[in-house]
């Protein structure tokens, strides 16, 4: 678990550093890499909630355009909404949501304290946006950066993972929560997530994940391509 988180966060450190220093170079990006100039996002009133996204099928969608439902393979459930936001503040939507996919998790690995040096386990790196904490099984990875255009925090031990991506290459809302864990939660649930879009101000789409299965790259995939189905980006 350790060894898949920290290259989590170094390959979402890698991604926002090109996208500080290279020059621009034209291709179609499904990932939370840097692509030349995102999308502008769409300011929509209602979601557009197809049949089908890849492995996903539509279970359930609110009269109102503001909510649906989607089945995946092997249990995994994910939820589409359009939030509406009080200025360009996120947090009053993201935070209780964050709050709520912890809880169909056991506890989740704390944010382990700074290695002392002097010993091979313990490894304690701070370079410019980049800082690396490990000690024995747990580490903990802030690849924030220094220029303000987001980056990937992550927290980890033998057991779970905790993982932030905000990327800031453009104007908007992009957010990525993950959440996993070796033991199942109260519902059976190994993997937790959301992930947030939209324009400045909102309304912003919230896709929220809940999987039995850690193998869940193609899940994801399928939740960022819904997401973006309906404002871009």
């Amino acid at each position: 678990m350790i060894r898949s988180a920290l290259s989590l966060g170094v390959l979402g450190a890698s991604a926002l550093a090109l996208a500080a220093c290279e020059p621009p170079h034209p291709r179609r990006d499904h990932g939370w890499g840097h692509h030349d100039g995102h999308e502008a996002l769409k300011v929509i009133t209602r979601l557009d909630c197809p049949e089908e996204q890849g492995d996903l099928t539509r279970k359930a969608a609110a009269a109102d355009g503001k909510s649906c439902d989607y089945a995946g393979e092997d249990g995994a459930v994910v939820s589409l909404q359009l939030a509406a936001l009080t200025g360009n503040d996120v947090a009053p939507v993201l935070d209780p949501l964050g709050e709520q996919l912890r809880a169909e998790l056991p506890t989740l690995p704390a944010t382990p304290n700074a290695p002392k040096s002097g010993k091979d386990d313990k490894v304690d790196i701070d370079l410019p946006g980049v800082h690396i904490h490990a000690d024995g099984d747990k580490a903990s990875v802030d690849a924030g950066g220094d220029s303000g255009r987001g980056g990937v925090r992550v927290n980890a031990d033998d057991h779970g993972a905790e993982v932030h991506i905000e990327d800031q290459n453009g104007p908007g809302v992009r957010k990525m929560m993950i959440l996993t864990s070796d033991t199942p939660g109260p519902h059976g649930y190994q993997v937790v997530a959301y992930e947030a879009r939209g324009p400045v101000g909102g309304p912003i789409v919230v896709a929220t994940v809940k999987a039995k299965d850690h193998d869940h790259d193609d899940l994801m995939r399928d939740v960022r391509d819904l997401v973006r189905h309906n404002v871009g980006g």
